[in-house]
């Protein structure tokens, strides 16, 4: 039978394969319906990682696949355009025999539905609010842009947490916008998308409701893709101690009519930490020492109030200065004087003014960290340090290891204040002011942390061309320079005079050796011919099949009944296939494949196809795949006939 899926099928890259002449995958991050996501290195920017999203196009009709590669490269090239913390920054972009690629920023952490899981089924309100208060300020950007950009798919999985505590937005709708040109292309995910996208009509206030959606799963633990659409119950009811603020803005954006909803992102972020347009609130909230009305923090963080005996030694020394030269004076006086707001014990007080406040925050804008101190110590190039912090080095140490770690401690002049995205550039130079390499490190200052690490690894040149001397590194916060330091790079004669001598000793060896060499390489390479026309062969047929079984079973799993080819339609969730091969190259080498299933109804329609990529090690004897197919509810079957077409590495079998 041929097959009937119409897709072009592919095998997943192996690790080592280089892309572009450029890029060494290293491994297979995830997989999906249109393509895959590996995790490489960029030679040319010092062996950093990367991610690199791989899309294969499906397309029967030529006409339908350029449209599809055209619209493809016209969104990523839309993409590449964003500058944000939120978004991972996409750097390059290629095709290769019917493969489409996109090279962007690898992302460490968890996303939120891995944290949720970590965490027991919820997260802290605390943690919730500054995952909304990230969300909301990337959303404010991508709407802002001329014109807007709806993200449409926001959801736990899409959004990723950093150890840091920076919030990123991935999965960017690439694979999404890549399918845009075929039919029946998914418009959300069911449980987070809005009612309005499901008939093709989205605004800014359709994410509103995906974010809000998604911190309503965050918040209260409830998966709203196992409950009927559009059904959210009021916070309250499964969190009854969650702050008003908060709780009100989540119900008020889950609205199912787009105008009941927050008019927008900064509307909805005002709303959830001051209150601003809450029915009941009359004004918004200005407690700057919580991120929502009625907000609970933890034990020994609360702001105390000013003891009544210290405001009445304050009251009585505004009299005393009244009497003595006028209250404006007086205010003035006190208000300027940190020392005696301490003595007296309304510091707290004082900061807490809304006019203070703004000047607090204007004075930490202008200057958001102020420099303590740097150190720089030899490292690999993911950082890892393999000498203590120094400020001399000699030309041999640099030449063997040619990476630099440097690390710099900052004051937040932020904190108590409110959180920032901050990039800090280190900038190498040598003894006559040219720059010879740099390091960049972005991060979150969150508003509790009174001072911040910024760190990175930078690739030094080749230091037996360069001269012994006094080196510098500038600490750049965007064109301003926040700090400078210098450090030394003498010669080292002794490492040149062994570096000689073993040189020598090398060629007198050398000839000795070579015959020996020459015979082992010899055997070795006569061994290795004959294993390698033996793997070839079997690679002709690595898997053979020993049988392929259907079982009813849930949407995570679970069989339902044993192995069989005939279900009852009343009782049939989902169909779970598991295809059994045996490995032919079992010790000899470890393989990727990926098996597909192709289904076709009982009127010959196609319904989809759903694929299982397996690495099969040179240890395992046999090999086994599995997928299923069904809708998020289960069932939805007609009685009738269903064919599976299988590929395995797009060979039909």
């Amino acid at each position: 039978m041929a097959p009937t899926s119409g897709g072009i099928a592919s095998a997943p890259l192996e690790p080592g394969r280089v892309l572009q002449n450029r890029y060494i995958i290293e491994r297979l991050l995830g997989g999906g319906g249109m393509g895959v996501v590996y995790l490489a290195r960029d030679q040319r920017l010092a062996n950093r990682y990367c991610a690199i999203k791989e899309m294969v196009d499906h397309f029967i009709d030529p006409k339908q696949r350029i449209e599809a590669n055209e619209y493809f490269a016209r969104e990523a090239d839309t993409l590449a355009q964003l500058k944000h913390p939120a978004i991972p920054a996409i750097t390059d972009r290629f095709d290769d025999q019917n493969r489409h690629y996109l090279v962007m920023e690898y992302v460490e952490g968890r996303n939120l539905e891995e944290e949720i899981a970590e965490q027991r089924g919820r997260l802290p309100e605390g943690l919730v609010i500054e995952i909304a208060r990230q969300l909301c300020d990337v959303l404010i950007y991508l709407h802002g842009l001329q014109p807007p950009i709806i993200y449409r798919d926001m959801k736990p999985s899409n959004v990723m947490l950093t150890p840091k505590g920076r919030i990123v937005l991935i999965d960017f709708g690439i694979a999404r916008l890549f399918k845009a040109a075929r039919k029946g292309t998914m418009i959300g995910t069911l449980g987070f998308a809005p009612p309005e996208q499901y008939q093709g009509e989205v605004d800014p206030r359709s994410d509103i409701y995906s974010l809000a959606a998604t911190l309503h799963y965050c918040l209260t633990g409830r998966d709203p893709e196992k409950f009927p659409p559009f059904s959210f119950p009021p916070v309250r009811d499964l969190v009854p101690g969650a702050s008003s603020n908060l709780a009100g803005a989540l119900d008020h954006a889950l609205a199912y009519e787009v105008s009941a909803r927050p008019a927008g992102a900064r509307e909805f972020r005002d709303m959830m930490l001051y209150g601003t347009g809450l029915a009941g609130t009359g004004r918004a909230a200005v407690s700057p020492r919580s991120g929502t009305a009625g907000l609970t923090l933890p034990a020994g963080v609360e702001a105390a109030a000013p003891h009544k005996g210290r405001l009445r030694r304050a009251v009585a020394v505004v009299v005393l200065f009244v009497g003595l030269g006028g209250l404006a004076f007086a205010t003035t006086y006190v208000y300027h004087s940190e020392q005696l707001q301490e003595q007296l014990g309304i510091k707290g007080f004082v900061d807490n003014l809304p006019w203070k406040r703004a000047e607090m925050l204007a004075k930490g804008r202008a200057n958001p960290l102020e420099f303590q101190r740097l150190t720089l110590n030899l490292s690999t190039r993911e950082g890892v340090p393999i000498s203590p912090p120094q400020a001399a080095f000699t030309d041999a140490q640099l030449t063997q290891n040619r990476y630099l770690h440097w690390k710099a401690t900052f004051a937040n002049a932020l904190a108590g204040l409110e959180g920032k995205s901050e990039k800090v550039s280190a900038r190498f130079y040598s003894p006559t002011g040219a720059m010879i390499a740099s390091s960049d490190a972005s991060q979150f200052v969150p508003p509790d942390s009174k001072t911040v690490e910024f760190g990175g690894v930078a690739l030094m040149p080749d230091f037996k061309s360069q001269s012994p001397g006094t080196y510098k590194v500038a600490l750049q916060l965007g064109d301003k320079t926040l700090a400078e330091q210098g450090f030394s790079v003498t010669q080292d004669l002794a490492a040149k005079a062994r570096e000689l001598s073993a040189e020598v000793a090398g060629k007198a060896t050398a000839a000795a050796a070579a015959a020996a060499v020459a015979a082992a390489d010899e055997k070795k390479r006569k061994q290795e011919e004959q294993k390698l026309a033996m793997i070839e062969a079997r690679r002709r047929d690595p898997l053979r099949l020993v049988n392929i079984r259907f079982f009813n079973s849930t949407k995570s799993g679970t069989r339902l009944s044993g192995a069989t080819s005939s279900f009852d339609v009343s009782k049939v969730l989902f169909v779970d296939w598991q295809a059994s091969f045996d490995n032919q190259l079992y010790g000899l080498e470890t393989a990727q494949y990926r098996v597909d299933a192709a289904y076709v109804g009982p009127n010959g329609a196609m319904l989809g196809a759903v694929n299982d990529i397996r690495t099969v090690p040179q240890g395992s004897r046999t090999a086994s795949f599995s997928g299923r197919v069904g809708n998020s509810a289960g069932g939805a079957f007609l009685p009738g006939t269903y064919t599976v077409n299988f590929y395995l590495n797009g060979r039909y079998f």
